[in-house]
């Protein structure tokens, strides 16, 4: 999955060779559009295969169960990470050019205990810490810790990357960077903005709003902000001020060096859960 805004991209692939461009065409037969959630006796598994495997099966749970799960890429930059996406009808009149880069995300499935009568915020937890855990096992790119946002939400952190040599890096969140909003009352998408300009100010990277629910956010006056707060806490005040749920995923995009914050809409799926 790359962002829901356009972006102009480079990459540091010179020429992609036939035995890439067949790479990327079974890399991209393999991509499903959505994760799945399978209902079991007492359990339930979640399947996803996307660059952002990760980030596919949470939005899955998000649908399923109702919950707000936001979302943190780290700032992947190495080949341990990425791999070459490049169309190769456009390689082939741009021999000498750079092109794109994806994360290098593919199948991924976990496995994790379901209640029947329905998940308390502490199963919530729980099923993450599983579904995290599981993922940080699996060999695909990135690192990842649960963090408990409070009011209900739960923030799923990349926190490790691989470096060129195949060796694990911490990385540092950048929504955990402390920034200061005047508190007052806006539309909640300017409050976003404020957020998010303070942040770029701050860290000196570009982070910028992508997709998201206009009606809510063009509609909506929230009251937030304060001094030396971490950016994670005003956006996670932000949205849990709307009448509508909402969660982000924050994307990384490696070849332009951007960050893209993406909102989106909580749908619980009207499903009933049968054991198979």
């Amino acid at each position: 999955m790359r962002f829901f805004i356009i972006l102009s991209t480079v990459a540091f692939f010179a020429v992609q060779t036939p035995d890439i461009q067949q790479q990327r065409e079974e890399r991209h037969k393999g991509y499903v559009e959505n994760g799945l959630i399978r209902h079991l006796s007492n359990s339930a598994a979640v399947t996803a295969n996307d660059p952002r495997p990760l980030a596919q099966a949470l939005r899955a749970l998000s649908d399923e169960y109702g919950w707000a799960i936001d979302f943190e890429d780290p700032p992947y930059y190495s080949k341990s990470d990425l791999v070459d996406d490049t169309a190769p009808e456009w390689r082939a009149t741009h021999q000498n050019e750079k092109g794109v880069t994806v994360i290098s995300g593919r199948a991924f499935q976990s496995q994790f205990p379901e209640n029947p009568a329905g998940l308390s915020l502490a199963e919530e937890e729980h099923v993450l810490d599983t579904v995290v855990s599981d993922y940080n096992k699996s060999g695909n790119p990135g690192r990842f810790s649960v963090v408990n946002e409070g009011d209900g939400r739960f923030a799923v952190v990349g926190t490790h990357v691989n470096d060129d040599n195949g060796l694990e890096r911490a990385v540092s969140s950048i929504l955990d960077t402390s920034v200061s909003v005047p508190t007052e009352t806006r539309i909640a998408s300017k409050m976003v903005s404020a957020v998010l300009n303070e942040l770029s100010a701050k860290t000196q990277r570009k982070i910028v709003q992508g997709t998201m629910p206009l009606n809510v956010m063009l509609q909506s006056k929230v009251t937030v902000g304060g001094q030396n707060i971490p950016a994670r806490a005003l956006l996670a005040q932000t949205l849990s001020a709307l009448e509508v749920k909402l969660y982000w995923h924050l994307y990384y995009d490696a070849d332009t060096k951007l960050y893209v914050l993406n909102l989106l809409p909580v749908r619980k799926a009207n499903t009933t859960q049968a054991a198979n």
